[in-house]
C-alpha cells in the first residue's frame, strides 16, 4: 500500500501543480510512467491543497471509481486545481460542477432537458449557418489566426444563441473565460495551501450584472432560450437567485472554453501531423464526422483534469488517502491509458473503443457534450464542402493553464 510521498524510483515526472509544465506541451510521457506505476503519484503542491499536495489518478478504471463515489470523493471544494481547497464562502458555492447528491441532482435537473441529444439536433441548422457564415468571412483572406477567427467566434456565437445573449455581445464571452479561466491559474498573492478561486470573483460579479439584467428584459420578452427557460425557474421557486447565475456561469464559460479548445487544437493536429490530416480526410468522406470528432477530442481532451476532494479517511487505488486530501483526475492521461485503448497515442477514428473521459462520467459528465461534438463535427463537415485548405503559417501557441489543453494562437495561411 502507498502511503509514503516520495517518488517511486525511476521516476521523471515534471511538476504537474505548475502552468509551466503544459506551456509547451501535455505531459505524456511522465503520465505514461505514472500509469505504470502502482497506486496513485503524490504531487507536492503549494496552493490549493489542504496538505500540501494531492494525488494524481492518471488510469481510467481509478477514474471512473471515484467519479462513481461522490460521497466519499466530492466536488464541493473545487474541480480544477489550483481553484481547490475553497472555503464555503467562496464564489462557486452554489455552481452545479461543485455540487454533491442530492444537491446536484436538482440543479442538474433544471437545465438538463435543454441540452439532451434530441434537443440539440435541434440546433443543427444555426449551428450550420454561424459556420458557413464564419468560413464565408475569411474565404478572402490569405492569411489569418485559426484560433480568433474559427475556435472563439463559433462557439461565442452558439453560446449567444443558447442562452438568449444579443449576437453583438459575443466578445462578453470570449472575454470573461478567457479572464475567469487565467484567474483560476493565477497563485500570486496566495497563502500556503489558499485557493485560486478567489481571483474569479470580480469576473464572476461582472458576469452576474450582465446575467441579471438581461434576466429582467426576458421576464419582460420570453423568448426560445436558456436565459428565458432557466429564469422561469427562479420565478416559481424552483431556483435561487443564486443558483440561477451559477447556471449561467457554467454555460457561458465552461460551454465556451470546452469547444473552444477543441475546435483550435484539432486544427493544430490536423496541420501539423500528416497522418492525422490523411485519415481526417478519409474519415469525412466516408460520412465518418462524428467519429472523427470523438477521435480528435480524446486526444486533445480540453479540459486535461477536474478534482475531487476525500470527505473520509479511505483507501484507494493501494493508496492510503486522508480526510481533505485532493485527487486530481487526469482525463488527458485516462483517455491514453493502454488497458482501454490500443495504439491509445495514434489517432484513430475508426478504431473499436469509442468511448472518451474527456466529458467526465457518472453524475457529473458534462450536459454540454452532445453540443460540443455537434459544434466541431459540423466545422470538420463544412471545411471540407467548402474546400477550404489551409497551412501552417507560423508557431501555434498554447495557454498557460495546469486544467485546460488550450491553444491561443493557431496562424494559417490558405494553400
Amino acid at each position: 500500500m502507498t502511503s509514503t510521498f516520495a517518488e517511486p524510483a525511476g521516476l521523471t515526472v515534471p511538476d504537474l501543480s505548475d502552468p509551466a509544465t503544459f506551456a509547451k506541451e501535455v505531459p505524456h510521457r511522465a503520465f505514461a510512467q505514472i500509469r505504470a506505476t502502482p497506486g496513485l503519484y503524490w504531487q507536492p503542491a503549494r496552493f490549493g491543497t489542504a496538505h500540501g499536495g494531492f494525488w494524481a489518478v492518471t488510469r481510467w478504471h481509478d477514474i471512473v471509481e471515484i467519479e462513481k463515489d461522490p460521497e466519499t470523493f466530492s466536488s464541493r471544494k473545487g474541480i480544477g486545481y489550483p481553484a481547490t481547497n475553497q472555503q464555503p464562502n467562496g464564489p462557486m458555492m452554489d455552481n452545479v460542477m461543485q455540487q454533491d447528491p442530492p444537491r446536484h441532482g436538482h440543479l442538474r435537473r433544471a437545465a438538463a432537458r435543454g441540452f439532451g441529444p434530441r434537443i440539440v439536433a435541434n440546433f443543427e441548422p444555426w449551428i450550420r449557418a454561424i459556420v458557413r457564415e464564419t468560413i464565408a468571412d475569411v474565404a478572402d483572406r490569405a492569411e489569418f489566426d485559426y484560433v480568433e477567427e474559427f475556435a472563439r467566434t463559433i462557439p461565442a456565437y452558439v453560446i449567444a444563441r443558447v442562452v438568449g445573449m444579443p449576437r453583438e455581445d459575443r466578445e462578453k464571452i470570449v472575454y470573461w473565460a478567457n479572464t475567469l479561466f487565467a484567474g483560476s491559474q493565477d497563485t500570486q498573492g496566495l497563502k500556503e495551501g489558499e485557493s485560486s478561486a478567489e481571483h474569479s470573483r470580480a469576473t464572476f460579479d461582472e458576469m452576474a450584472g450582465y446575467s441579471m439584467k438581461l434576466q429582467k428584459e426576458k421576464e419582460q420578452h420570453p423568448a426560445d432560450d436558456m436565459f428565458t427557460a432557466v429564469g422561469e425557474l427562479v420565478t416559481n421557486g424552483t431556483l435561487t437567485q443564486q443558483e440561477f447565475l451559477q447556471w449561467m456561469f457554467v454555460t457561458i464559460a465552461a460551454g465556451f472554453e470546452t469547444t473552444h479548445t477543441a475546435i483550435g487544437q484539432s486544427m493544430r493536429m490536423y496541420l501539423e501531423d500528416e497522418q492525422v490530416h490523411e485519415r481526417t480526410d478519409r474519415a469525412l468522406a466516408e460520412g465518418l464526422s462524428g467519429r472523427v470528432v470523438d477521435e480528435y477530442i480524446r486526444l486533445i481532451s480540453p479540459p486535461m483534469h477536474m478534482c475531487r476532494t476525500a470527505t473520509r479517511d479511505t483507501v484507494f487505488a493501494d493508496t492510503q488517502i486522508r480526510k481533505d486530501d485532493l485527487l486530481v483526475m487526469y482525463y488527458a492521461a485516462a483517455n491514453r491509458d493502454t488497458s482501454i485503448f490500443s495504439r491509445p497515442d495514434e489517432f484513430d477514428p475508426w478504431r473499436a473503443e469509442a468511448q472518451t473521459l474527456a466529458f467526465g462520467s457518472g453524475v457529473h459528465r458534462c450536459l454540454g457534450a452532445h453540443l460540443a461534438k455537434l459544434e466541431v463535427s459540423i466545422l470538420w463537415e463544412e471545411l471540407r464542402a467548402a474546400n477550404l485548405n489551409l497551412r501552417l503559417n507560423g508557431e501555434p501557441k498554447r495557454g498557460w493553464s495546469c486544467m485546460i489543453n488550450q491553444l491561443t494562437e493557431l496562424p494559417v495561411a490558405q494553400v
